[in-house]
């Protein structure tokens, strides 16, 4: 790479974090969230995004435990963090939010009742399709709601309340809960989050995302009673 490559990069590098600080400094609380970040965290904006990341990179590991729990190996904390560090993907953690100009209070409760309406004629769908008594219990205990045939004309019936359900759940609006003084925030998204499908080194990590996780609801949940 030459020097004036890597010169432009830098530059351009520093060119974005300072906008991206300028968008934090405009906001209140956006500022007020990077003072309670956790050491070692950085806030990072657009007018799009709003990310926390962890400077220092981290070591994820994607392992099925409940498979491990048939045959459980004993192990301290040093030997699983050299396996995860070996053969763990070596990346960042992250919280990203997708922003969008602040709804006004009158915007959510007007989607707010939209989305009740949408979902009270859902809820009649079963009636109007004549398969109440076809609903499984067991089945829907695993998810989503589960309707077992009995007759192909209960197969048609099924197929056809599906199809309705699935075409007003399109119509439901995605309505923010969380906000800035300028902007409404929608979880866009994480990594390096320690569960029963991944094991993450080092394991201060997942609790750092924890922490981060709960002050953005904290700082920036609406008040619905506004």
């Amino acid at each position: 790479m030459s020097r004036f490559l890597l010169l432009f990069l830098c530059l351009l590098g520093m060119h974005t974090y300072a906008f991206s600080q300028s968008l934090v400094d405009q906001d209140a609380v956006l500022k007020e969230l990077r003072t309670q970040l956790p050491a070692g965290w950085i806030e990072e904006a657009t007018d799009k995004n709003l990310v926390f990341f962890r400077k220092d990179s981290i070591w994820i590991r994607y392992v099925n435990h409940i498979n491990e729990q048939a045959n459980p190996k004993k192990t301290n904390a040093d030997e699983r963090n050299a396996v995860i560090r070996k053969e763990g993907k070596h990346t960042r953690a992250l919280i990203s939010y997708r922003m969008e100009p602040r709804w006004p209070a009158p915007s959510i409760k007007k989607a707010e009742d939209q989305n009740r309406k949408t979902f009270a004629q859902i809820a009649k769908l079963p009636e109007k399709y004549k398969i109440e008594s076809l609903y499984d219990t067991l089945w829907s205990s695993k998810g989503e709601e589960h309707y077992s045939p009995k007759t192909d004309a209960d197969k048609l019936s099924i197929k056809k309340f599906g199809e309705e359900r699935d075409k007003l759940l399109k119509t439901v609006i995605l309505v923010p809960f969380l906000q800035t003084e300028k902007y409404s925030l929608f979880p866009d998204g994480s990594s390096g989050m320690e569960d029963g499908m991944s094991d993450v080194y080092p394991e201060q990590a997942t609790t750092e995302i924890y922490k981060v996780q709960n002050m953005v609801s904290d700082v920036c949940r609406i008040n619905r009673g506004e």
